[in-house]
């Protein structure tokens, strides 16, 4: 389950500066990356998505949305085009070009295979094609062990074609965020197990261009109001419990 980090992580992240004023805030997230980004009837739907309404609200700013793949989302805060990404897992390389709000959750990368595998370990991986992000937890891990050319990791377009070819068995295994998988399994009625569990978990938060600190305020300031009003905990409940409305929009696998 998502972890909603605590208060007084929240609070060391707050900044200085003065009020926000602008007409409105675009916010940048990534389709087909449900339950945390995707799209229900066209409209931008998850729990970031929820997040960054309820941020904005809160500046009472109107939040407007640029949906699509990840990589032309990232672009768009690089060139300006956009003023925040909502959901963006902190690293050291990210560091460099954007300036991050407070964290305020977390997400594990998890292996996931199919439930008549007969895979017990990575070893039984060895040699066979598997889909997964690059540079995610798992396959740094498995660089770091030296094994990682053992096994041919395939980047799908979505999280749902990527459990799709796991569930048609033209893949052996899929990398994705825990409760990415087990959103697109309830959704589907898949038979999915978890392979593997290694990732102690990746910080999430908004990316902002740097030089903002007044805006980075108050979307902290915000960010702690939600922590202490227990509104982050009603969302994750709302994403993560399999009961947000949509879940059973996404169309069943046609074959096992």
């Amino acid at each position: 389950m998502i972890r909603i980090l605590p208060l007084l992580l929240l609070t060391l992240f707050l900044s200085t500066g003065l009020g926000l004023a602008q007409e409105h805030l675009t916010c940048g997230v990534a389709t087909g990356f449900p339950p945390y980004q995707f799209a229900i009837d066209g409209e931008p739907a998850g729990f970031d998505v929820d997040v960054a309404k309820a941020v904005c609200a809160r500046l009472d700013t109107p939040a407007r949305f640029e949906q699509g793949d990840w990589d032309n989302v990232v672009n768009m805060l690089l060139f300006g085009r956009i003023d925040l990404i909502v959901g963006m897992e902190i690293n050291a390389f990210r560091h460099e070009y954007f300036e991050f709000s407070a964290p305020y959750a977390k997400r594990h990368d998890v292996v996931f295979v199919a439930a008549n595998s007969t895979a017990t370990s990575v070893e039984d991986l060895f040699g066979l094609v598997i889909t997964g992000d690059r540079h995610s937890f798992v396959e740094l891990l498995w660089k770091k062990e030296g094994i990682h050319h053992k096994i041919r990791i395939m980047q799908a377009k979505t999280k749902e074609e990527s459990m799709d070819l796991l569930a048609r068995g033209e893949t052996a295994a899929a990398i994705m965020p825990l409760e990415v998988g087990k959103y697109l399994t309830r959704q589907r009625g898949l038979k999915i197990r978890m392979l593997m569990n290694p990732d102690p978990g990746s910080e999430v938060a908004i990316a902002l261009r740097k030089g903002q600190p007044e805006l980075l305020k108050r979307i902290n300031e915000a960010l702690l109001e939600m922590q202490s009003e227990g509104e982050l905990s009603a969302l994750a409940r709302k994403w993560f419990s399999g009961t947000a409305k949509g879940r059973n929009r996404i169309p069943p696998v046609s074959r096992w």
